[in-house]
């Protein structure tokens, strides 16, 4: 009979944890589902309405422009916001999440579906924890559940195509971190958001150094200022790369393409990991 009470319990735990809470895992309230099934509805609106704001060219190409769109990025604060993450950190989220069939979904890009983009590859929103449920309640036609494992081996496929792993939460809030989006910087609104007016991501814990012994040189080599969505990668005297940490946002991608292995990432000094569960993605960085 105890045990009976034993296994029960866990399994009410399992199937219930649905929010990040505390360094474990949590139950998220009836509001804060419904809530978030109701923004998954009206995202693409929100998603296209960013879209036309962005490709103005007057806010676009003008620093007073860039400053709007930075004031309204930081006054629309409880809508989605991205921390940028390394691969190996994906991973261990995913390694991390409960061990339930509902924890995990994919559906097609929210940012490439909102403009009416189809390239490949198109479902790459990989939503988690409450979610999962949230999207699957929204449009259960285009979200599928999946497993850990294959949850694994897309992220490696994503990182192929040079996307980069981003979490994002609403409000701010690590509790409400939902989603490990897969970015096309050319389509993605938060990153081309954070590109354009410096508002939408966050960097992760982690950025890229380089060994210059290593380094065959930008003129001879050049992999890495191709890679770099955010343009975090410069000449030094000897015309090797140069990584400027305050631009680079860690996600990994040059340091995975790099001919010649010369760099790696290193974590930033008194990180704020803001919304990030960084117990989940980081667990040797929390203090």
């Amino acid at each position: 009979m105890y045990l009976f009470t034993l296994s029960s319990t866990l399994f009410a735990f399992i199937v219930f944890t649905h929010i990040f809470q505390n360094g474990n895992f949590g139950e998220e309230s009836y509001l804060q589902k419904k809530l978030h099934t109701f923004y998954a509805k009206i995202e693409p609106t929100v998603v296209r309405i960013i879209d036309r704001l962005l490709k103005n060219r007057l806010l676009n190409s003008t620093r007073p422009g860039r400053f709007f769109l930075k004031v309204t990025g930081k006054l629309l604060w409880f809508l989605p916001h991205g921390v940028v993450i390394e691969h190996e950190a994906a991973l261990r989220l995913i390694d991390s999440l409960p061990e339930n069939g509902t924890h995990i979904a994919v559906g097609p890009c929210v940012c490439k579906k909102s403009i009416g983009v189809k390239e490949e590859p198109y479902v790459t929103d990989m939503v988690i924890m409450y979610g999962a449920e949230a999207y699957k309640a929204a449009d259960p036609e285009e979200y599928t559940y999946i497993t850990k494992e294959e949850a694994k081996r897309l992220l490696k496929e994503f990182r192929d195509h040079n996307l980069i792993h981003e979490v994002f939460a609403c409000f701010k809030a690590k509790r409400w971190a939902f989603v490990i989006c897969n970015c096309d910087a050319r389509y993605c609104m938060p990153t081309r958001s954070q590109l354009i007016a410096g508002e939408g991501v966050y960097p992760g814990p982690l950025y890229s150094v380089v060994n210059s012994e290593k380094c065959r040189g930008l003129d001879n080599c050049g992999v890495c200022v191709n890679i770099c969505t955010f343009n975090a990668i410069f000449r030094d005297q000897e015309g090797k790369a140069y990584v400027d940490p305050d631009k680079c946002m860690g996600c990994g991608l040059c340091v995975y393409r790099c001919p010649n292995n010369a760099r790696k990432l290193v974590p930033r000094t008194s990180y704020d990991p803001k919304f990030l569960p960084i117990e989940h993605t980081h667990p040797n960085l929390v203090k």
